[in-house]
């Protein structure tokens, strides 16, 4: 070794490398930053849709949220010039912005329908619960979507095919809640996770409402649409407030109200929510009494027991002959001599926590079936 390997051996040292700054662009296809390059104060701040361009993305599509965004200011030495460097959020744009106004013009345009003429007291069930829209997980509200109105269309399917053979005079759509993901669940810690306002939400809800209603409508000559709140549904939670006080029922009392601007078109449409202060309701409809609640009433797997409860003072519950409910994101049933308990499963694009965390996954869809009386038939997942 020469000795000037020898001397730098000797003045060596364990200096950090730094990382240098290095512009930086994420994007998940819901949420993500761009950082920008240090750039003098004096000098103009970059225009949002300009910058979206630059970086490749579509500014009708992808927004800066401005709030959200972060500046940091300094200088180099006391008399240098005053240095930014620039973090901002940026998301996806919401695809799904239809408004009141333009639902209420829809019903406006709808002409007064033509009789059906079927009779019957059977009643053609198409039930739904846990679309939670809004979730990102899986496909997001995009699938959810998707998934659900394919089902919709299975359904009608189904009753044009069922309708003769069966007498079906009736039908009766139902909508177990967690229509919506909401941020009230688990304390809100899911709202990063929620693609969606509530306002969106809501609207999104609306829409697919008032689309299954205006594809059955002219069906039959009977119509009834059955919507209770789930967990996800709730308002709010920083009071104790009212079981029937919830997102998804306040969507149905607005289609309702929507209804009634064209009774020519609509009049056998009858849409059903929980009393005041009750988070599920019993109706008879043809032949058979139901019970509509979400399940997050009782304990899972314990549907039959919350039944025997209602039994014990004679509350309406106990007349039923059909008890429908979501919340378990699995389908399921239960039944005894007189009574059937069914759970729907899921529409949303599953939880990541919960495969992360067992490896099991809901299967989506809704279900089809027929009631007379106590008896089902022809239950079918669609």
């Amino acid at each position: 070794m020469s000795l000037a390997d020898r001397a730098a051996q000797m003045l060596a040292q364990p200096s950090a490398v730094e990382k240098q700054y290095k512009p930086r662009v994420e994007f998940d296809g819901v949420r993500g930053f761009i950082i920008e390059p240090p750039r003098r104060v004096d000098t103009p701040a970059p225009d949002h849709v300009d910058l979206l361009n630059k970086h490749g993305f579509d500014p009708t599509a992808v927004r800066i949220v401005e709030n959200k965004s972060k500046h940091s200011r300094w200088q180099q030495h006391p008399e240098g010039p005053w240095l930014q460097s620039d973090r901002f959020e940026i998301e996806a744009i919401p695809t799904h912005s239809a408004k009141l106004e333009g639902l209420l013009d829809e019903i406006a345009e709808w002409k007064p329908r033509e009789p059906v003429g079927v009779t019957g007291t059977n009643v053609f069930v198409f039930q739904a619960s846990d679309l939670q829209l809004g979730k990102m997980d899986g496909d997001g509200v995009d699938g959810t979507i998707a998934a659900y109105l394919a089902s919709v269309e299975r359904a009608v399917a189904l009753f044009s095919a069922w309708r003769d053979t069966h007498k079906l005079g009736i039908i009766h759509l139902v909508f177990a809640g967690d229509c919506i993901e909401g941020n009230v669940s688990q304390k809100g810690r899911n709202m990063w996770r929620t693609r969606l306002t509530i306002t969106e939400q809501t609207r999104v809800f609306r829409r697919l409402l008032m689309t299954t209603i205006e594809w059955f409508a002219a069906l039959a000559d009977e119509i009834h649409v059955s919507v209770v709140n789930g967990n996800h549904d709730e308002a709010q939670r920083f009071q104790t407030t009212r079981p029937d006080d919830g997102w998804a029922t306040e969507v149905a009392i607005q289609v309702d109200d929507a209804l009634h601007m064209n009774p020519k078109a609509f009049d056998h449409i009858e849409i059903t929510v929980p009393p005041l202060d009750q988070g599920y309701f019993t109706k008879r409809i043809g032949d058979t009494v139901f019970t509509i609640a979400h399940g997050h009433q009782w304990s899972r797997g314990k549907v039959m027991a919350w039944l025997a409860g209602q039994s014990l003072d004679h509350l309406p519950a106990a007349a039923t002959n059909f008890v429908l409910h979501g919340h378990e994101h699995e389908f399921g049933i239960r039944s005894s001599k007189t009574r059937t308990a069914i759970c729907s499963q899921t529409f949303d694009g599953g939880s990541n926590w919960y495969t992360e965390k067992t490896g099991a996954q809901s299967r989506r869809g809704g279900l089809a079936y027929i009631t007379s009386g106590h008896l089902l038939v022809n239950l079918t997942e669609v």
